[in-house]
């Protein structure tokens, strides 16, 4: 923690006793008393400000039941000057700033600030983003805004109210967002969380907020409580678990369904950039303090858990929209008796996918076999097949092949791409001369097609993903951000799956790849509709592919 003068001073009432820097923009707003957001911003520009000028005021050791550190430092008829006192984790309230006509705010640390549109009696969230040290930003009479800090570090802001007219309080009367009981509180002092009815003038009827402004304030309710909490402070502990019931509460769930209907297109991608941003933002926040309640408590092996999410969101749909398709048209085209083929599957995940094969094709469970680099992944399918932990990169057979070897889920797109051609050839090596290798792909544009929304049957699960492509050494990369929401076991869990990189390579070169290894015929086919590709083709409508490579004698 920084070290600052304690106690903290008073205001001064003599402004020749304040740095040059205060004195300059004291001076300068003396000279009227109409100004704008704007001017007054240029007023602190030029003033000059440095962090070490508000030290004096500094407090970060404030109690825990206030959200920030707040100190006056000047007082005249008609403004005030303020400084501010960010710890690790401090956010004000949503607020207004009372009868605060204009204004201006500068940061010396990187804060973070939220603006809010409140119309019709709703509440949203415009915009949230971070500031450099040294931003400046207005302040007028209609801004409803947040601040905070979230990182490790301890920073300062400093705060000019004003308004035409002289008045005892500059900043009373502000609006304090209570979005948890939709009501607004009016104070004259600091805009904090979990605030006590004695510091509240008065409530009022408040604006209903949208699923991310409301999921927002319940964050940063529960972590003030928390801190209230952990300094002993009396009631704390009852509401703060009362908040956390309600954040994480399924009843949301509807509200969040009908925001997602309003801002999503018919094909699952976003319709609102700004809101989905927003929501995402959000999203992990609560994910963020939901994991680190978690990680306090006793661990438990959760992953048996996720692997339903995945066979929900990815592996059934998945398998209903298009696999089971190209499997049964694998059969009949090729000739492949299934019930007399061994098969080996590369990369097996959670093998609900060779389930199907064993129940519905007739694989013999005995001749079925599953790798796959993951421990937890294997735990799973062991549940349903023969599967060991194994990189097909260093696999070790010690001699053994099989007839079909198969890969779904385009798991060869999660490999080091530098390694991609040696993974197929030794996939090769896995099968039998006359065997086969069937698997499936996307194309380099696929992210035409991914969706930033897909649920679930019945909607109990939701995943919200968005999409980048990106470049690293010359080579295209599709980088997914995820986050998936569950709401099967009767509240709101989050899992913040984080980025997702796969390579892209053109359809040419993984036909190249697999003529190449396999020494035989290599067919390539649109996953949905089954027409072959051609050779000269560089995408396919459904953005997914199925390649067939038969293995020379």
């Amino acid at each position: 923690m920084p070290k600052a003068i304690t106690p903290p001073q008073p205001p001064v009432k003599a402004k020749k006793l304040l740095p040059d820097s205060l004195r300059f923009i004291i001076e300068k707003l003396e000279e009227r008393k109409e100004w704008k957001p704007a001017e007054v911003r240029r007023v602190v520009l030029e003033a000059g400000v440095k962090q070490e000028d508000l030290l004096p005021w500094a407090d970060y050791g404030h109690p825990a039941s206030d959200s920030y550190g707040r100190r006056l430092i000047y007082q005249e008829g008609n403004f005030e000057m303020m400084a501010m006192s960010w710890a690790p984790g401090d956010f004000s309230a949503i607020h207004d700033h009372g009868h605060t006509q204009w204004g201006a705010v500068q940061v010396f640390g990187p804060a973070e600030h939220a603006t809010f549109r409140v119309d019709e009696g709703r509440i949203t969230t415009l915009f949230r983003s971070q500031f450099k040290p040294g931003d400046v930003v207005g302040v007028s009479h209609t801004l409803v805004h947040q601040m905070g800090n979230p990182t490790d570090e301890y920073f300062m802001t400093l705060h000019v109210y004003g308004r035409p007219e002289d008045i005892d309080n500059v900043t009373g009367d502000a609006r304090v967002y209570d979005l948890e009981h939709e009501t607004i509180q009016r104070v004259d002092g600091g805009v904090f969380y979990a605030l006590p009815e004695e510091e509240v003038k008065w409530t009022e009827p408040g604006p209903r907020p949208d699923f991310p402004t409301r999921l927002r304030h319940m964050v940063e309710l529960a972590r003030r409580l928390q801190r209230m909490d952990e300094a002993g402070m009396p009631g704390s502990r009852d509401r703060l678990e009362a908040t956390l019931a309600d954040l994480y509460s399924d009843k949301h769930r509807a509200q969040l369904l009908r925001c997602l209907d309003a801002n999503i297109d018919e094909n699952g991608h976003e319709a609102n950039s700004v809101y989905w941003r927003n929501l995402n933002h959000e999203l992990k926040e609560a994910a963020q303090l939901q994991r680190e309640l978690k990680s306090a408590q006793r661990p438990e092996d959760n992953f048996h858990h996720y692997a339903e999410l995945y066979d929900a969101l990815i592996c059934q749909p998945c398998l209903d929209s298009f696999m089971r398709g190209y499997l049964a048209f694998f059969e009949k085209r090729y000739n492949i008796d299934f019930p007399a083929s061994s098969l080996l599957s590369v990369g097996c995940g959670t093998a609900l996918v060779e389930r199907m094969l064993i129940d519905e094709f007739g694989a013999p469970y005995e001749q079925l076999f599953g790798i796959d680099i993951s421990p937890a992944m294997v735990s799973e399918a062991s549940r349903r097949i023969r599967a060991e932990v194994g990189d097909v990169l260093d696999f070790d057979s010690e001699g053994r092949t099989w007839n079909v070897a198969f890969s779904g889920l385009n798991v060869f797109h999660y490999l080091d791409f530098e390694r991609l051609e040696e993974a197929i050839q030794r996939t090769a090596k896995l099968v039998s001369p006359g065997g086969y290798f069937i698997g499936d792909f996307i194309t380099p544009d696929h992210i035409r097609w991914y969706p930033n929304l897909m649920y679930s049957a019945g909607k109990q699960v939701i995943s919200l993903r968005t999409p980048r492509l990106v470049e690293e050494k010359g080579r295209v990369f599709q980088e997914s951000e995820i986050i998936n929401i569950n709401f099967g076991g009767g509240a709101m869990e989050l899992n913040y799956a984080g980025k997702h990189k796969r390579f892209l390579p053109p359809l040419l070169r993984i036909r190249r790849y697999f003529e190449r290894a396999f020494g035989g015929q290599v067919d390539l086919y649109d996953a949905h509709s089954l027409e072959l590709i051609p050779d000269w083709a560089d995408s396919c409508p459904s953005t997914r592919y199925v390649v067939v490579a038969r293995k020379g004698g």
